[in-house]
């Protein structure tokens, strides 16, 4: 995480301190992001605050991380129009309404990753990160490597990044504290047999080898893995959740050192499915692991969902169960009697869960009581694996704007 802000310090006038400044400095932080933006348009004097380096690090530590979902959104007009829009979007289940709230949208000429088609332009999601979204966008048919883009959607600035082959994959997105700059981690299977992983520098471009591997480290879908998987960076370190091949342990990269480890993970089942059912979390600081468990359901959902937390970071062996939530299997039941199965996972420090069936998304807190119930007019409805925590604080790499949400035109 970015280092901890002093508060912006008030402005002296006439040998007096204008206290005035303070008091706004703690309501602006209550303030969710666009009302802080419409709030610099006042007087110069909120412009100064609310515009204030310290004051946008404080406030993005403030936002809750927000599970990121996917779909598809059709417009049918008649036989001449027929397009399809393609949303990411974020739900905030402490929130009074309850709505989704849009990240991203693109057109039918952009395919997103649940339904990937080789001739098609394609868009994913690799990475969120301070409230920054590594996404990449290729077309098979003209090129065989894949244009990056760093996005924050909650100021709508981006910037591009230099372009991966497509023998490279993706293995996480983090914030270098020591540089103030974003990086990509990303790795390839070298001729001789050994997993080459490698970092790429957004604000100098550059890219450089940092760790040769004789097998992959995070994950054995090596296609999938920081989109299925993605890595949780707390204490200037990535962490991978544990896979089936290695379920007692849970694979790290530290971004100072640039080096691999292992810590011990809690003892969980881990389903042997390319998605799996165990997803690692940042609760405010401390490195948790939701664990969703199908003992009694078989292949229709699960039954319940565990939410452990590492209590001392420093021991990896001081993993506690905080949240074991039960299910109302039976309820959600009644809604996917023509799916063949659904799944949850824990979304916030308090334990709540969402579910989600084809086309829609049931709230639960810890202790199993219904607190959304969503029906999406929508196709391919998915919670994603990644988390967003909006943030107003400016980056040189993303020095570009855009006005809308579609980030990519269809030229």
């Amino acid at each position: 995480m970015m280092a901890e802000a002093a508060r912006v310090q008030p402005r002296q006038q006439d040998g007096w301190v204008d206290e005035f400044e303070g008091v706004m400095y703690d309501i602006f932080l209550r303030l969710p992001p666009k009302s802080v933006v419409r709030c610099r348009a006042v007087c110069r004097s909120w412009l100064r605050v609310a515009s204030d380096r310290r004051f946008l690090l404080d406030h993005h530590r403030r936002q809750p991380s927000l599970p990121l979902l996917y779909f598809i959104l059709d417009d049918l007009r008649g036989p001449e129009v027929s397009q399809s829009e393609y949303r990411l979007e974020v739900l905030d289940l402490r929130a009074n309404d309850n709505k989704l709230q849009t990240v991203l949208g693109f057109s039918s000429h952009v395919n997103w990753l649940m339904i990937p088609h080789d001739h098609e332009r394609r868009l994913a999601l690799h990475g969120s990160c301070n409230g920054v979204l590594l996404l990449s966008s290729d077309d098979r048919q003209l090129s065989s490597v894949d244009r990056l883009y760093l996005y924050n959607p909650t100021t709508r600035h981006w910037g591009c990044l230099p372009p991966l082959h497509s023998d490279n994959t993706i293995a996480g997105l983090y914030w270098h504290r020591i540089s103030d700059d974003y990086r990509v981690l990303y790795f390839r299977l070298h001729e001789d047999g050994k997993y080459c992983y490698y970092v790429m520098e957004a604000g100098t471009r550059k890219q450089r080898l940092v760790s040769r591997q004789v097998s992959l480290i995070h994950s054995p879908w090596p296609a999938g893995s920081a989109r299925r998987s993605p890595p949780v960076l707390l204490h200037d370190n990535l962490h991978w959740p544990p896979v089936s091949s290695r379920p007692e342990s849970i694979a790290v990269f530290n971004t100072v050192t640039e080096e691999f480890w292992f810590m011990r993970s809690p003892a969980i089942y881990v389903d042997s499915l390319l998605i799996s059912n165990v997803k690692l979390l940042d609760m405010e600081g401390v490195l948790a692991l939701s664990s969703s468990c199908r003992e009694a359901t078989g292949d229709d959902g699960p039954l319940r969902v565990d939410l452990w937390f590492l209590e001392d970071y420093n021991n990896d062996r001081v993993w506690v169960c905080k949240y074991r939530i039960e299910l109302p299997v039976e309820e959600i039941s009644r809604f996917h009697a023509f799916l063949d199965g659904w799944n949850a996972v824990v979304v916030s420090h308090e334990g709540d869960v969402l579910v989600y069936l084809w086309n829609l998304l049931l709230g639960y807190d810890s202790e199993g009581n219904s607190v959304a119930n969503l029906p999406c007019d929508c196709r391919f409805l998915e919670i994603g694996p990644h988390m967003l925590k909006r943030s107003l604080v400016p980056h040189a790499s993303l020095g570009m704007y855009n006005p809308t949400n579609h980030l990519f035109s269809d030229d």
